[in-house]
């Protein structure tokens, strides 16, 4: 006679295997989609050497990339066999990340700061121009007629 709890146990053993293989496969693919591929040096600049791989396979040198520990790598080719694709692997820090619809800073100096509350503005130079009104305020007097 089989014992219940030994079919539950094994049910719930091979259950949780399939699942722990499923969510490495989904992490190993949202690496392989974050991974930055280039024939530019220029793009590993201050990142961490790994490890170079070579492939002839570009899905399967993807998978090498990031089974090494990279996130980036730099391509070349090999001369005596063009079919084969040489990765120099990089693990680089993800660059800062502004939340979404934030607009960038704008451009040029920042505005001086206001004046310490209780002062009064200082006047404007020579030879400027009244500043308008605030909005909301009546017109100014019209000025005196002339003779």
């Amino acid at each position: 006679m089989i014992d219940a709890r030994w079919i539950s146990g094994t049910a719930l053993l091979l259950l949780a295997s399939s699942v722990s293989g499923a969510w490495a496969q989904d992490m190993e693919r949202f690496a392989m989609s974050q991974l930055r591929l280039s024939t530019d040096p220029g793009i590993a600049t201050g990142c961490a050497r790994m490890a170079r791989v070579s492939d002839d396979s570009l899905k399967d040198l993807r998978r090498k990339i990031v089974r090494s520990g990279g996130n980036t790598a730099v391509l070349s080719f090999a001369a005596d066999d063009l079919s084969m694709i040489l990765a120099d692997v990089y693990r680089c820090q993800p660059p800062a990340r502004r939340p979404p619809n934030v607009p960038p800073p704008p451009a040029g100096a920042p505005p001086p700061p206001p004046p310490p509350a209780g002062t009064s503005p200082a006047p404007p130079p020579a030879g400027t121009p009244p500043s308008p009104p605030p909005t909301g305020s009546p017109p100014p007097p019209p000025p005196p007629p002339s003779r």
